[in-house]
């Protein structure tokens, strides 16, 4: 399969998600990283009402991301109500293009949201799928463009994971080519004290 293919199929199966879970529909679909997406995507529109209020810390209370122990042992998905209490945290590093992007840490859950950014996909592009789950908030203002979106993950030691949020841009497709905003990387090696998780 070409990887223009793949891409399209990737972004089926999350808008699919995503209208499943705006309707009310069962959401649920075989696979790995879609059906993560589905499963979170109920949790993810109780969470949307509040999600720019998210977390009782503003940019300058950031807290580094290792700041508190990760839990040894994995643990359940964080409810509405913890995500709602999390600190905000930072991440290793973020480039110019996740600027607007906020880090929400529970336990061992990571949610990263990017509340300003046109999102037109987001995929898993490497890594392990387990717990993955994103969420593209629907348009709003009048406009037919989503703007808004966040992806969540656990950080447990050993993992490696590579995430892709993708927006709307000038290109060979036209005004509405789907182009790469932010790359979400996390690993955390066995010989490592702590994660390291970048957006750029």
């Amino acid at each position: 399969m070409r990887p223009r293919s793949v891409l399209l199929a990737l972004m089926g199966a999350g808008v699919a998600s995503v209208l499943a879970a705006a309707s009310g529909a069962p959401g649920a679909q075989p696979g790995g990283a879609p059906k993560a997406a589905a499963s979170a995507a109920t949790d993810a529109g109780a969470r949307n009402a509040t999600a720019t209020d998210a977390g009782a810390t503003d940019a300058g209370d950031e807290l580094p991301l290792d700041a508190a122990p990760f839990p040894p042992e994995p643990s359940k998905q964080p409810t509405a109500v913890e995500w709602k209490a999390a600190p905000r945290v930072r991440l290793s590093r973020a480039g110019p293009a996740a600027a607007g992007c906020r880090a929400y840490r529970a336990r061992e859950w990571l949610r990263i949201r990017c509340p300003e950014l046109t999102v037109s996909a987001i995929s898993l592009l490497g890594g392990k799928s387990e717990g993955v789950a994103f969420w593209i908030d629907p348009a709003r203002g009048g406009s037919e463009l989503p703007r808004g979106g966040e992806v969540m993950f656990p950080i447990r030691r050993g993992d490696r994971r590579v995430i892709q949020i993708l927006t709307f841009g000038p290109g060979y497709d036209g005004p509405f080519t789907l182009l790469p905003a932010i790359v979400i990387q996390e690993q955390w090696l066995e010989d490592e004290p702590a994660p390291t998780v970048t957006a750029s």
